[in-house]
């Protein structure tokens, strides 16, 4: 049996050593372990220990200790747990991630970056926007209407955590809609109104915080955050002066 074929499922290979000792030569006692492995007595004791809690070896010795290495089908078992772990601190890492980055640029001044991808990664800047509870300014691609369902419930959840949302939007009926029926005030949402064909790109940029999301709602379906004041600030620079410019046009 090959020793680093019993590692995947999580061992260390002094514990794979052990266990593949037990399956070729049959019940040992732990000094014959040792002799075995190289292993120190109170070294191979422990590792004992570990594997019978791991339900990979037992002790089928009355007044003197003798191990025997259980069916290797437990090592499947074992592998599915490690991997159900495993799995569970990746979502766990990925949902404290945003609040780690925003930690580690706060003390460094280099602008830093993050690229996610799919609808998950779109939905994970729309929970950034929220956690970080600022004034989002918007410019709304008209190529979007894909995620409506989503954006919809971003923006009610923007809207019951007080965030106002200022943005430059196509002059689509909806929009139009929206700003006389009465929805826009309910979501806290101030809207200018550009022509429908003012801006073409189908990547969607907000403006957050210290953050600036670049959401591409393309085929690739990429979302990138840039973490910088200064450029967060450059790009609402950017943002306000095409407002004025809006404002004053009649769409």
């Amino acid at each position: 049996m090959d020793i680093e074929l019993v590692q995947k499922a999580g061992l260390t290979k002094p514990q794979a050593t052990v266990y593949v000792t037990l399956v070729q030569s049959g019940p040992l006692t732990p000094a014959e372990i040792a002799e075995r492995t190289g292993e120190t007595r109170t070294n191979t004791y422990a590792l004992l220990n570990k594997l019978e809690q791991l339900h990979l070896v037992r002790n089928i010795g009355q007044k003197t200790a003798r191990y025997q290495a259980e069916n290797p089908a437990n090592l499947e078992v074992l592998a599915e747990k490690r991997r159900k772990i495993i799995s569970k601190n990746e979502q766990e890492l990925k949902g404290g991630m945003s609040a780690l980055l925003d930690l580690f640029y706060a003390h460094n001044e280099a602008p830093g970056s993050r690229t996610l991808t799919g609808r998950d990664g779109i939905k994970e800047i729309h929970h950034d926007v929220i956690n970080t509870g600022e004034t989002v300014y918007l410019i709304r691609t008209p190529f979007d209407s894909k995620y409506d369902d989503l954006i919809k419930v971003f923006r009610e959840r923007r809207a019951a955590k007080g965030i106002k949302t200022i943005a430059l939007t196509p002059a689509t009926p909806h929009a139009k809609q929206y700003m006389t029926d009465g929805t826009d005030e309910k979501y806290r949402f101030e809207r200018t109104m550009m022509p429908e064909d003012a801006y073409q790109s189908p990547v969607e940029i907000m403006i957050y915080g210290k953050k600036v999301a670049l959401v591409s709602y393309g085929e690739a379906e990429i979302a990138t955050v840039i973490t910088s004041p200064l450029i967060a600030a450059a790009f609402r620079e950017i943002f306000l002066m095409l407002q004025d410019y809006w404002k004053r046009v009649e769409v």
